[in-house]
């Protein structure tokens, strides 16, 4: 692993050291790959965590608020639209997956599909699961990334759900939070339209899903 001075780590990604220092202070795991050698050694490759992408600034919650909205008020008026059937489920998280690695729209789908058949080969007897997913390109580097809903109807398996996905992706950057309907979060995955291989939704229980 190549590593650079964090000086010269923060002008290659045009970031501040504190910015820097603070995205460490929540993401551990990566922080342990950081040493010393005289001043604080950072692995280039950390470079790609720091894209608009996948950092979650204050300016770039804004700009999903908005375009949630507006999706939200597009798909009431479309009272037909998939997406607003999406939005009156039940969901337990949201989650993001940036992936390490500069993955294809086939390979992003792949990867959604075998961890929910990893999470459904475990679970799949003593709960109910629904995971519905996007994919969608970065902005500044190659590749695409995820973003998805899951339910899971035991809350006293949710800890260890979460252990479990972060664990399937554990080369990779993982996001996520307790999801709020009122952020509107399935409409925001849902802003470039649902197409193709772009997304999909998955469950053992979709047939007793109430809309």
């Amino acid at each position: 692993m190549k590593y650079e001075k964090i000086n010269d780590f923060a002008k290659r990604v045009k970031k501040s050291r504190s910015t820097i220092y603070r995205f460490y202070d929540k993401n551990n795991e990566l922080f342990e790959q950081t040493k010393i050698n005289g001043k604080r050694m950072i692995p280039t490759i950390h470079a790609r965590y720091f894209d608009s992408e996948v950092m979650f600034d204050e300016n770039k919650i804004l700009r999903q608020k908005n375009q949630s909205m507006k999706n939200l008020i597009d798909c009431l008026v479309d009272k037909d639209s998939l997406t607003k059937d999406f939005w009156f489920m039940d969901w337990s998280f949201f989650f993001t997956v940036a992936y390490k690695n500069d993955r294809n729209k086939k390979s992003c789908f792949r990867m959604m599909n075998a961890m929910y058949d990893s999470l459904i080969t475990k679970y799949g007897d003593i709960t109910g699961i629904r995971i519905f997913f996007t994919t969608e390109p970065f902005t500044n580097r190659a590749g695409y990334h995820n973003h998805f809903t899951i339910h899971i109807e035991d809350i006293n398996l949710h800890n260890e759900v979460i252990n479990d996905i972060r664990n399937f992706f554990s080369y990779d950057r993982v996001d996520y939070g307790i999801y709020d309907k009122y952020q509107a979060g399935v409409f925001y995955m849902s802003k470039d339209g649902l197409v193709n291989e772009d997304w999909d939704i998955l469950g053992n229980n979709l047939s007793n899903v109430k809309k």
